[in-house]
Order: C-alpha cells, then structure tokens, then sequence
C-alpha cells in the first residue's frame, strides 16, 4: 500500500536525507493551469494535513536534488 501526499509551498534541495525525512519512493508535478506536485511514499504514517512534511528520494538518481519539503494539502492511500 502507498500513501501519496499532495503538496503545498513545495522545495527541492540539493540537501544530504536527514534520519526524520520519509522516504519519496515517487515525485510528480503536474504542470497545468491547476498545478499538483505530490509524492508517494511506502510508510503509513505521514503528518497531517496541513502540517510541513519532508521527503528524501528514497534512491539517488542524479536529478539535482535529494529532498522535497512543504505542506501536506490531501494525503490518500492506495491499495496495491
């Protein structure tokens, strides 16, 4: 099962993981009029709305950044 938090104040940084980031198994943007940025993440237990979350990509893959920080807009959980 996967959590996807959808992101508000949304920052990327070039920043080494910190042991309290949760893992960002997947990153998305959704460039339109209406823009989305969330991120899924394999744990369960993930802040609430409202309150400022921060990811580390769960792998390094060379893409200018390592963390992604803001605040937790919707969170919904997938099963799979």
């Amino acid at each position: 099962m996967s959590t996807s938090v959808y992101l508000t104040a949304v920052r990327v940084s070039e920043e080494e993981p910190r042991p309290e980031d949760l893992p960002a198994e997947r990153f998305f943007v959704h460039a339109s009029a209406q823009p989305d940025v969330w991120v899924e993440t394999e744990i369960r237990s993930v802040p609430a709305r409202g309150r400022r979350v921060t990811f580390a990509l769960a792998r390094s893959m060379s893409l200018g950044f390592e963390g992604i920080s803001g605040t937790a807009e919707r969170i919904l959980s997938k099963q799979g």
